[in-house]
């Protein structure tokens, strides 16, 4: 029995691990929790809880793994923290499935969300795993993301994993594997056949409204930050840049800290952009640090995103809000301030930024246009859906994400957060630029589809002709009650569960 256990804790592990990019495996998601609802049978919630988070472990070591590239604190800080969610999930499901039975599974897939969203709010949200990102490769099929969001995406996967799990166990009974299977195939077809529509009525070649071209500069993330190197990091983003004037674009992006200094604050550095700027008569938004005095006459640095126009001495800025927990910053560490002093003292590369405080959509005028509005996501930003709705509904006409995913190598990091940004896009329906230093840079329609897309690794430019849709998804309408309501049906099963366990132990 032990490594009868042990296999079905290995295959539910790998199978997750398969599941999301750079590996084709979103169908394999499907299945992957089976062997999990197969190890929890007859497990105490103790049991059931210690093994959900075994498997947690693992499948963050087999994704996650990358993270260990730029931060270890953060890649620990992700291996102890995040398996506790599946743990949490494995103890509830076999806590139920000890009062209700078997059919306590059908609640797995209000758990399994309910976890979601508790794993992605405070300061150590991290909701990079979350299921419906093993999908982005099925574009027919994750369209309804415009609805229910990626959580409903979550949710549809863990039903037909409960929905194979009981066909297994009812094969044979003709009645009961009838139905299931009607309901099996109804849970794939509705999705595709609703995908499919979608798509065919998506119009690509709508009139353009604005003109885009994003610049790669490929930089080795630890080099660009030596002194020396500053110079040479300008150059490449100088000539690339002009390598873009024969397009004519109304907006040039550059990827997140592709100005290595206090861009706003070295003018010799700051009239080099201008200079660009105003040659080519577009402006340009460049990720970059930055840092104002707090009442105590203390520097607080950000991690920013700032728009340089033509012959404007303005500076637009955005402070990014969501920072990387245990890399750009401790979590607690304004109330617990010799936490950070400490992983200081052991030589752990941890970062001291301070969020943004809210979001914010840039103005700006082309030759074309009198005004134009975007909002920007700087790299870690782009995991959470809710903060790109905002975005869009305080006026965004279209998203930038800027990143430097070169902190990773090439390893699967940059592809799955490259998958990451498909689903946001079809969630608000609005064109997403994504600017990365190494890559993967490119052009994502509001159907989730890449229209342009970068190599890994090497300097790129690329244009693209965007339109602008006023359309409001369901998704950006009703999205903020969606939680809400994900929690009040876990808080509901609960409860109910609570209650049929206190009878239970009355009429025995």
């Amino acid at each position: 029995m032990r490594f009868y256990n042990i296999g079905l804790m290995l295959i539910t592990a790998v199978a997750l691990i398969l599941a999301f990019p750079p590996f084709w495996g979103g169908a394999i998601a499907m299945v992957a929790l089976i062997p999990l609802y197969y190890f929890i049978e007859g497990k105490t919630p103790w049991k059931a809880f210690f093994g959900g988070y075994l498997i947690g472990m693992i499948w963050a070591a087999g994704t996650l793994y990358w993270i260990g590239w730029a931060t270890l604190t953060g890649l620990i800080g992700v291996i102890i923290v995040l398996p506790i969610f599946l743990g949490l999930f494995s103890g509830l499901l076999s806590w139920m499935i000890q009062t209700w039975g078997q059919r306590a599974l059908w609640f797995a897939p209000f758990i399994w969300i309910g976890m979601e969203v508790i794993q992605s709010v405070g300061e150590i949200g991290f909701p990079w795993n979350q299921l419906a990102y093993t999908q982005t490769n099925l574009i027919p099929f994750i369209q309804f993301a415009s609805i229910f969001g990626a959580l409903g995406i979550s949710f549809w996967v863990v039903c037909i994993n409960v929905l194979v799990f009981m066909l297994i166990h009812c094969f044979g009974k003709n009645r009961s594997t009838v139905k299931l299977l009607i309901l099996l195939f109804l849970m794939v077809l509705i999705p595709w056949i609703h995908g499919k529509v979608v798509l065919s009525r998506a119009d690509i070649n709508q009139k353009s409204n604005l003109n885009i071209s994003l610049v790669q500069g490929n930089i080795d993330p630890y080099k660009k930050w030596t002194p020396s190197f500053v110079d040479s990091n300008f150059v490449v983003y100088q000539q690339l840049t002009y390598q873009t004037k024969p397009t004519g674009p109304d907006l040039i992006i550059w990827p997140e800290t592709a100005t290595p200094c206090y861009l706003r604050y070295r003018f010799h550095y700051l009239s080099k952009v201008r200079t660009i700027a105003d040659s080519l008569m577009v402006s340009i938004l460049t990720g970059s640090p930055d840092y104002e005095w707090n009442k105590k006459g203390e520097a607080i640095t950000y991690n920013a995103a700032l728009l340089i126009q033509p012959r404007k001495s303005r500076v637009q800025r955005y402070y990014k809000k969501h920072l990387v927990p245990f890399s750009e910053r401790v979590p607690g560490i304004d109330k617990l301030p010799f936490l950070y002093q400490w992983l200081s003292r052991l030589n752990l590369d941890v970062g001291n930024y301070t969020p943004g405080d809210s979001s914010y959509v840039f103005q700006a005028k082309s030759k074309r246009l009198k005004q134009y509005r975007f909002g920007t996501a700087i790299c870690y930003d782009s995991v959470f859906p809710y903060y790109i709705r905002e975005l869009v509904q305080k006026g965004a006409q279209f998203v930038i994400i800027i990143t430097n995913d070169g902190w990773f190598g090439n390893t699967s990091g940059p592809y799955q957060h490259a998958g990451v940004a498909k689903l946001r896009a079809i969630e608000v329906r609005r064109w997403i630029a994504r600017c990365a230093n190494t890559g993967i840079s490119g052009f994502i329609d509001p159907w989730g589809r890449y229209q342009q897309k970068s190599t890994f690794n090497q300097e790129a430019v690329l244009h693209q002709s965007i339109f602008f849709m006023e359309d409001e998804t369901l998704f950006m309408r009703y999205g903020n009650h969606y939680r809400t309501l994900i929690l009040l049906c876990n808080l509901f099963i609960v409860m109910v569960t609570f209650i049929k366990r206190i009878k239970n132990k009355l009429s025995s």
